[in-house]
């Protein structure tokens, strides 16, 4: 699967579930555009490879939290900044 196959399933994906998400360089409530949020997950699945998005949300302070499930199925968070800086993750309780 090559990347241009996973950019489209996370733009299909983000399209999905855009209407709660703030655009990325905004402060005002909006539909973000899918090339942010697929740089958002990319830099999220760098930490967890081979992971699958279960879904993307924004704070409003445009924080970002990538909500993935890796191959072994544990549910992982892991917040990205604005700057894209992964900033930890932390796994759910099964």
């Amino acid at each position: 699967m090559g990347t241009s196959t996973t950019a489209r399933r996370i733009r299909r994906r983000v399209r999905m579930r855009s209407a709660s998400l703030p655009p990325f360089d905004s402060d005002l409530p909006g539909d973000p555009a899918a090339e942010v949020a697929v740089r958002v997950v990319t830099a999220a699945l760098a930490e967890h490879p081979g992971s699958a998005v279960d879904r993307v949300e924004v704070d409003d302070d445009g924080l970002y939290t990538v909500h993935l499930l890796t191959a072994f199925g544990q549910q992982v968070v892991v917040p990205v900044d604005r700057d894209l800086t992964v900033r930890g993750w932390v796994a759910l309780a099964r």
